[in-house]
């Protein structure tokens, strides 16, 4: 096998430290349509009525359990602040009933699976994105998680985990704000910091949603996928031993029949 793509930097570091070859290793992002997920030009609400959104599996690694944690204490300073949650998962039950015993659950919503268009319909009304990612008891781990670049591309703050490959898409302190992992109270600061100043929340939706064109665009994420392909059928050619043609060899009898050259 000529070459080996990964998502992320974080999962190439941990190829190599499975034995993959680091020469063979190439790093192959994830696409954003930038057609599909167009950037939102919204406002912070003036009611304090904040619309927070997270999107995803509802299983160990994606974090809901910290999230709806953190949301219960910002939603002390912010009482009409709602919460959405778009996915299905194993853990539902689990979560609603959290959700009960921190008094939020008449304003958490479980929304189920969403077909696209209501997903970034979701997203564009919605003011910031939540995803503290974890590692589970069976160590699976996160690369970047698509949602996290679709939310960013409507131009969504994201407030997040220093997990996996998440911190290669969301840049600390300008597209959003990255906290340790199961950090309820750093993750429910940081929903506070950005939601007291209306200016940082604009400006991270606005570097959010530029940092998906430069690095995520689908576009230039293919171009690179094809210089890949291109790249390892040159190594595969390269590789290939020339094979000799077999030597004919000719009876004596017929070799004085043969043209002089």
């Amino acid at each position: 096998m000529p070459l080996v793509f990964a998502r992320s930097q974080s999962l190439i570091d941990r190829l190599i430290q499975l034995g993959c070859p680091p020469e063979k290793l190439r790093i192959n992002r994830t696409g954003i349509p930038m057609n599909e997920f167009p950037f939102a030009d919204r406002q912070a609400p003036r009611d304090s009525k904040w619309k927070v959104v997270q999107a995803c599996r509802l299983i160990p690694k994606k974090g809901v359990a910290t999230s709806l944690r953190a949301f219960a204490i910002f939603k002390k300073d912010n009482p009409g602040a709602q919460f959405f949650i778009a996915g299905k998962g194993p853990l539902q039950q689990e979560l609603e009933m959290l959700a009960g015993g921190l008094g939020i659950a008449r304003d958490v919503h479980f929304l189920g699976f969403l077909s696209q268009p209501k997903l970034v319909e979701l997203y564009s009304s919605s003011h910031l994105f939540l995803h503290p990612s974890e590692i589970s008891p069976n160590q699976d781990q996160e690369g970047v998680p698509n949602s996290v670049l679709e939310a960013m591309a409507t131009g969504l703050p994201i407030v997040a985990t220093r997990h996996g490959g998440i911190p290669e898409a969301v840049e600390h302190g300008r597209t959003g704000f990255l906290v340790p992992e199961e950090d309820h109270v750093g993750l429910a600061n940081a929903m506070q910091l950005i939601t007291s100043s209306p200016s940082l929340f604009k400006q991270m939706g606005e570097h959010a949603h530029a940092a998906i064109v430069e690095r995520f665009g689908q576009d230039a994420q293919i171009d690179q996928l094809e210089s890949f392909y291109e790249e390892a059928i040159r190594m595969n050619a390269a590789a290939e031993p020339v094979k000799s043609k077999p030597m004919v060899r000719i009876a004596p009898q017929f070799a004085e029949e043969l043209p002089a050259k």
